[in-house]
């Protein structure tokens, strides 16, 4: 017989739980309660924050997670019905960086339309960007309507170099899907239907009913093909 104490307290412990029927059901119900509180707490102080900002909602707002919203002086941000924000790695493990991050500058403005969802992306307006019903938006995604900073060298040693931003408004359709870690350049319009693949860079329109995919996103085929 094998005197090696872990040797030992490994099969005791093996014998113990091959008889012992483990009530997992507990843990999953344990689980599954954590993730609705979590659902309901987030949701309730999201709607509050939209509230105070003066940024109109929907009915059945869900909010998964904690997102980070951010609204400058003139920002506008609104959802239809059923909008979904997905920030919780255990409810939605599709590989999320972050939370869903929201950010209107001054004068920016976010629309999200009935239904549509979107998971750990990132939506950045200076101007306008407004997404269509049944949109469904991929883990780590990031549309972004401006470029951040100016290009040329001599603006961004100018100190108003933040007014001087390129920024052109972003245009998402009806039933678009768009893939998980896309990057969706300012300037776009992406027509209804229209599916992106994951990791494309979209900085031109795409038309409705066409899959797209790439660096930089090309046609690849109609969707119904």
């Amino acid at each position: 017989m094998d005197n090696n104490p872990l040797v030992c307290y490994t099969t005791r412990m093996r014998t113990f739980l091959a008889k012992y029927d483990f009530p997992i059901h507990v843990l999953v119900a344990a689980a599954y309660a954590r993730l609705r509180f979590s659902l309901a707490w987030n949701t309730f102080w999201t709607k509050l924050f939209l509230r105070l900002c003066a940024c109109p909602h929907g009915r059945n707002l869900r909010v998964c997670g904690k997102p980070l919203v951010k609204i400058c002086r003139k920002g506008q941000l609104s959802f239809g019905d059923g909008v979904e924000l997905q920030s919780n790695r255990a409810a939605n493990m599709a590989g999320g960086n972050g939370p869903v991050t929201i950010q209107c500058y001054e004068n920016g403005k976010i629309e999200i339309g009935d239904f549509s969802g979107c998971s750990f992306a990132t939506l950045s307006s200076r101007s306008s960007i407004k997404i269509g019903s049944r949109v469904l938006i991929g883990a780590n995604t990031k549309i972004y309507d401006h470029d951040f900073h100016p290009v040329s060298p001599e603006l961004r040693k100018a100190g108003d170099w933040m007014n001087r931003v390129a920024t052109k408004p972003v245009v998402i359709g009806d039933d678009v899907f768009i893939g998980a870690g896309c990057l969706v350049l300012k300037g776009v319009t992406i027509g209804d239907g229209a599916l992106v693949a994951a990791g494309s860079v979209v900085a031109k329109d795409i038309p409705a009913g066409e899959v797209w995919g790439g660096n930089p996103a090309k046609c690849i085929k109609k969707a119904t093909e």
